[in-house]
């Protein structure tokens, strides 16, 4: 996905809470804007991860995660684009594509399972359109949240209990249109759903 930005680090930006719903969700195509689907997996906090001196270590946040989700992050764009994404400085301006997050029911057992064998798949009204493995994607959907609480505790920010931090993209892209019904497909973690309405 860095590729496909043009970027030489890990983007982020916000997802409001409006905009965040549990697993089965519909969503008005008219109010979505180039939505870019995503297969992701999605860390609730259950405790804070306030800043620090000292970087945070895996073995630091660990006590803080309350549960990991499948997810489906919508993306949206609201710059007019091409094939190719506009520049990174306007993805950025964006809220790094900020749009909507949909939830499965949490993974259970997360702390015991190895993600480096799992697989991910997006499909679309049944035909599978996208595929990754998870230890590609992020290695395991801790790292990324170490990543975060380092990024925003250099700058004084920190993660409030109750956060969602989603952990980056194991699919890929998919550009949804009305009436696509769409299943993030974790196998033996689970499975999220949403549907574009008109």
């Amino acid at each position: 996905m860095q590729r496909r930005l043009r970027a030489n680090a890990p983007i982020y930006g916000p997802v409001y809470e409006p905009q965040i719903h549990l697993s089965p969700m519909r969503l008005e195509g008219r109010r979505l804007l180039h939505p870019l689907v995503e297969v992701e997996l999605v860390v609730r906090l259950s405790a804070p991860l306030s800043p620090r001196s000292s970087p945070y270590l895996r073995n630091d946040i660990e006590h803080a995660v309350g549960s990991i989700h499948p997810g489906l992050e919508i993306a949206e764009c609201r710059f007019a684009h091409d094939d190719r994404f506009p520049p990174l400085n306007a993805i950025l301006a964006d809220g790094s594509g900020s749009g909507t997050l949909v939830l499965g029911e949490a993974i259970v057992g997360w702390r015991s399972h190895d993600f480096s064998a799992g697989d991910a798949a997006l499909r679309v009204n049944g035909i599978q359109r996208r595929e990754g493995r998870i230890f590609d994607a992020v290695e395991h959907p801790l790292e990324p949240l170490v990543w975060i609480a380092n990024e925003l505790s250099r700058v004084g920010v920190g993660l409030p209990a109750g956060t969602y931090v989603s952990t980056g993209s194991l699919t890929g892209m998919y550009l949804a249109k009305p009436g696509d019904e769409l299943t993030g497909d974790l196998g033996p973690l689970g499975e999220v759903h949403a549907f574009i309405a008109q």
